[in-house]
């Protein structure tokens, strides 16, 4: 275990300097400097590119098998968070509320292939290699009545940086998927630990699936899309990662801001059309007319009356829009 430790502590240490000695490292870490060569050695062997001279010291380069993980950890360097990463997994959410109870706000995990991804009501989500699959901490200090609305605040930071990042339009579907030309490219899964006493969240895992290219199932086409299917730059993703990270954490604060409310609305793909909803056993048609300051989504029924949702499922029949 403290051999686990000292290696993601040295590769942080090289991540966050253009070269740095293992004399440095040494007295940064509080270990001797044959644990630090010993360990760079093991990476070494492991594929990360760790050139080194005696008369300065070592870098680590973002080349290679190791390119996704050496740039994320290039990327969140500056802020000292810890980036957790793999190559495959089950959930990156899993992951990260295995290890939620001894962890910072900001903590990062990361995969290259999800085995197991997960959508809301138990739905497998694709996770092909080529993807982005991560999930975020956090340590937010709202009240648990705020907290459903921190799902359809986070897919207004997710839609931001996508956007920038590949120059697409992105719509929202209520609550938690990202469209686009009317097809699901993103999907998010916000899962909340309460402390019931106090009435605020534990924390809150915020897992969000984003495929940018790769194989998708064949059920699922005309339904969902990648990225690069869709004509868009497929970004690097480490920077895409960390824009959508930065932006996540900034609306997390006030997830029910007039500023996010409003982009909310813009970018739905719901308001205006036949919806048909579905909540518990029951399941009815109604129009979807407008998001309301709590997030809710507020629906027209057959007889006139509205109805606000704050939970529940929509499905929507988009018109296929040609990149």
């Amino acid at each position: 275990m403290r051999d686990n430790q000292n290696r993601e502590k040295i590769l942080a240490a090289l991540a966050a300097n253009d070269i740095v000695s293992g004399e440095e490292i040494s007295a940064q870490l509080g270990v001797t400097r044959a644990a630090v060569w010993k360990q760079i050695t093991s990476l070494r062997a492991d594929g990360y590119a760790i050139p080194g001279d005696p008369r300065s010291g070592y870098r680590l380069l973002a080349e290679g098998a190791r390119n996704y993980e050496v740039s994320l950890l290039r990327a969140f360097a500056p802020e000292r968070r810890r980036v957790i990463f793999s190559y495959e997994t089950g959930s990156t959410n899993t992951d990260l509320k295995a290890l939620a109870a001894g962890e910072a706000t900001g903590t990062l995990a990361v995969a290259e292939k999800q085995t197991g991804g997960r959508g809301r009501r138990g739905r497998a989500f694709a996770s092909p290699v080529g993807g982005v699959y991560f999930s975020l901490l956090l340590r937010p200090t709202l009240p648990l009545s705020e907290i459903s609305s921190l799902t359809g605040a986070v897919a207004v930071a997710v839609a931001r940086a996508l956007e920038e990042e590949t120059g697409l339009p992105v719509g929202i579907k209520w609550v938690n998927d990202l469209y686009l030309h009317g097809k699901k490219a993103v999907g998010i899964l916000c899962e909340a630990v309460a402390d019931l006493e106090s009435g605020t969240p534990e924390y809150v895992v915020v897992g969000v699936g984003i495929d940018l290219c790769g194989q998708l199932p064949p059920e699922l086409d005309g339904i969902a899309t990648t990225v690069e299917r869709e004509g868009g730059r497929v970004p690097d993703r480490a920077a895409l990662i960390a824009r959508a990270v930065r932006e996540i954490e900034r609306v997390a604060a006030a997830p029910l801001s007039e500023d996010v409310l409003a982009e909310s609305r813009r970018r739905s793909v719901l308001l205006g059309r036949e919806v048909t909803v579905t909540r518990g056993d029951d399941t009815f048609r109604a129009r979807a007319v407008d998001l309301n300051d709590l997030g809710e989504l507020v629906v027209a029924l057959e007889d006139g009356r509205t109805l606000a949702l704050s939970s529940g499922e929509v499905s929507v029949r988009l018109p296929e829009v040609k990149p």
